[in-house]
């Protein structure tokens, strides 16, 4: 087969051709100068971002006949033997397929014998974490103390499955994900390389797809070379051979969700259905775009965390400029919710379209700080009630004993002004004028409802003691400190009305309540309060939100 794929083509020869990983290879070329190499280096990192390259660049730095030199020849012998995979010096071992005891035993024994043609006895073990754990026990010791000939370089995508012991006796190196104009300027300078034209946001497009990883980038250009039917690739080429929507698509169902268009919603995904587009992939990439949209909001469009080209991010941070990153949020937490519906469901475009008219019914004004500066409020009022009923002052500071019996009102004949003048100014009540009928306490109670229909109910109740020709003598019985607070506060303009429509002076009095009555009422308005509580809706809402629970008022 004469064609070589482009990841194999375009492969790093030396330290300085890696994309993105900079940090890495000036500390093995500065090692490699100043002659402090390790003879055991543990690379890490995502898949498709250079270790193995950089572990062969590695072997041919220090096997080159020109060196150890931190650039190789790729001229000489042993570099052309390492780079096609055939020098007798350099072992390139799977760790997937040879993980026993046993063959970790022969290269043991291999490791004794000196180098035949080159420098350095180099074992490259790829994928290093699926060593069985007796494979790594049998390492230990060589890999400890290897002799001077011997270099180990392993390789994982895992290396939290590496025991602490290889670790220990390992220079470890972190490989991160390239950064998305990193690889498209690549792409860009490939694609050129090939003879090729491809818009800018073609190439934008697969470098969102690799997700960081340089090999993936490469792995979908060729798909997309492949499948073209001349030098000039137009963008929806580009689409059809990745089998990909525009991201436009993305924006239409967001835009869709915050307008509260669920036609909109179902004759989206409707279109993507149709399009052959993986569904499950979809809604993958649907969170990722409302992760996106939450990311932007909060850290602004320049943010490094979203690998979006700028244009796409200046079209998200118009789209979200009038919304709540709460409420952004709280859709990006139920498609998260929901995606093992997604997953298993035999029927995904059902359970989609069910996924996104639920967003529907999120109330963008409703955020959960909010919902949290609430429950505090509610949490101090609660707290800051008071512990025991206060005791009951007499409002007309005379306290007068409770009395038993009946309540009854008594008729009061009074002498009746013969004219009603109207309201003075240094008073809020205006005299009764003089009528021939007799007033009652009834008749004043029935004033009293229109005027203060408050203080109506409350003296309706009381027990009426006349007092004289001159005074009238109320008790009440069984106030609230609410109800004390506003008799109080009213209580002149209560006693100026009565002696304007009666012509006698009131006097208030409250009846105190026994010991056992004030405990039992407060007993009974504790309970009443936290039930009160336990039911508020912010607090329901707020159980429902966290998925808890109260264990303390």
């Amino acid at each position: 087969m004469s064609y070589q794929v482009l990841a194999l083509k375009y492969r790093p020869q030396t330290f300085d051709t890696v994309v993105g990983q900079e940090h890495v290879t000036t500390t093995l070329a500065n090692a490699i100068s100043s002659d402090r190499v390790a003879h055991a280096i543990l690379f890490t990192g995502p898949r498709g971002t250079g270790k193995t390259t950089i572990a062969r660049i590695m072997a041919k730095a220090m096997n080159c006949e020109k060196g150890p030199s931190p650039i190789p020849c790729n001229t000489c012998k042993t570099c052309t033997q390492i780079i096609e995979g055939h020098c007798s010096d350099v072992f390139e071992i799977d760790g997937a397929s040879n993980n026993s005891v046993d063959q970790i035993r022969d290269l043991r024994e291999n490791v004794t014998y000196m180098p035949s043609s080159a420098k350095y006895k180099i074992y490259i073990i790829d994928e290093v974490h699926m060593l069985s754990t007796a494979a790594f026990n049998a390492l230990l010791k060589t890999l400890e103390e290897p002799p001077d000939h011997v270099m180990f370089i392993f390789a994982t995508t895992e290396v939290h499955k590496i025991p602490a012991t290889i670790l220990s006796r390992c220079q470890r190196h972190d490989l991160g994900r390239i950064e998305f104009e990193a690889i498209t300027r690549h792409l860009d300078r490939l694609c050129k390389q090939e003879g090729f034209e491809i818009e800018g946001k073609s190439l934008e497009v697969i470098a969102q797809e690799a997700d960081g990883s340089i090999r993936d980038s490469l792995s979908l250009l060729d798909r997309v070379l492949s499948s073209a039917d001349s030098s000039k690739v137009d963008h929806q080429g580009v689409l059809d051979g990745l089998g990909m929507l525009d991201r436009q698509a993305l924006h239409n169902i967001s835009e869709a969700v915050f307008n509260n268009n669920g036609a909109d919603v179902i004759e989206q995904i409707e279109f993507i259905n149709n399009s052959g587009i993986d569904l499950k992939k979809y809604y993958s990439d649907l969170i990722e775009h409302f992760r996106n949209l939450s990311v932007i909001k909060i850290c602004g469009q320049n943010s490094p965390a979203v690998n979006l080209p700028v244009s796409e991010k200046e079209k998200i941070n118009h789209a979200i400029q009038d919304r709540a990153s709460g409420y952004i949020t709280n859709i990006l937490q139920h498609l998260l919710n929901e995606e093992n519906l997604v997953k298993y469901s035999s029927h995904p475009k059902t359970a989609i379209e069910l996924i996104l008219l639920k967003l529907l019914e999120i109330n963008p004004g409703e955020q959960i700080d909010q919902i949290i500066s609430r429950l505090d409020t509610l949490a101090k009022q609660i707290g800051s009630a008071p512990a025991k009923e206060p005791s009951m002052p007499d409002i007309s500071h005379n306290t007068t004993n409770a009395h038993s019996g009946q309540q009854a009102e008594r008729q009061i004949p009074v002498p009746s002004p013969q004219a009603e003048p109207e309201m003075r100014p240094e008073s809020n009540i205006a005299p009764e004028k003089n009528v021939d009928k007799e007033k009652t306490w009834p008749d004043f109670l029935l004033k009293l409802e229109k005027k203060l229909p408050f203080f109506h109910a409350l003296l309706k109740k009381a027990l009426v003691k006349p007092k004289g020709n001159d005074e009238i003598m109320v008790e009440l019985k069984d106030c609230s400190a609410f109800d004390l607070k506003r008799l109080e506060s009213k209580k002149s303009k209560l006693q100026e009305l009565c002696h304007s429509f009666l012509g006698k002076q009131l006097t208030l009095s409250v009846a105190s309540k026994a010991p056992q009555a004030n405990k039992n009422y407060q007993k009974k308005n504790e309970t009443k309060a936290k039930h009160a509580a336990f039911n508020h809706p912010l607090v329901l809402d707020a159980q429902k939100m966290f998925n808890g629970q109260i264990i303390n008022l």
